[in-house]
């Protein structure tokens, strides 16, 4: 797991000359991904992805910092998996399958779909640790991948 001290700003795209500008936000936040925990990933631990090595431990490591599994107590006798952020997580499980279907479909090239879930997932694992409330709005407002994928574009990473 990787630890980071970033910093969190939202700029507003407002202009208020503009007529589409009332609802275009900017996030942008530190990169923060430690590439060297990404290569020192071990690799039976990872599952294989039909886009390739970099994006199955991206991942991996996007699974270990967004979920603890609970043990099982008296009362709840079986594990729990308890997920840090839902909206941003589960945005990127759907996108990983929408992406992954796009590919098998041939409506996408492999090299384009890896390209955009390797920038979705740096953003992902880069602004765990930042205050994401407004961020995670505008993906729970998100319901199909290429909605999803617009808010995703809206963030900048430094």
């Amino acid at each position: 797991m990787f630890f980071s001290v970033s910093l969190f700003s939202q700029h507003t795209g407002n202009d208020e000359n503009s007529p589409d500008s009332a609802a275009i936000y900017k996030f942008s936040y530190r990169y923060c991904v430690d590439e060297t925990s990404l290569n020192s990933i071990d690799k039976d631990e990872l599952s294989s992805h039909p886009l390739g090595d970099n994006i199955a431990r991206k991942f991996y490591l996007l699974r270990e910092t967004y979920t603890v599994i609970e043990k099982p107590t008296p009362t709840s006798p079986g594990e729990k998996t308890i997920i840090f952020k839902p909206s941003i997580y589960n945005s990127l499980q759907k996108l990983n399958r929408y992406y992954k279907k796009q590919v098998k479909d041939e409506l996408i090239s492999e090299e384009e779909a890896r390209m955009k879930l390797n920038t979705y997932l740096d953003i992902a694992i880069s602004v765990f640790i930042e205050n994401t409330e407004s961020f995670e709005d505008e993906l729970r407002r998100a319901k199909s991948p290429d909605e999803i994928s617009k808010v995703f574009s809206m963030v900048e990473l430094r």
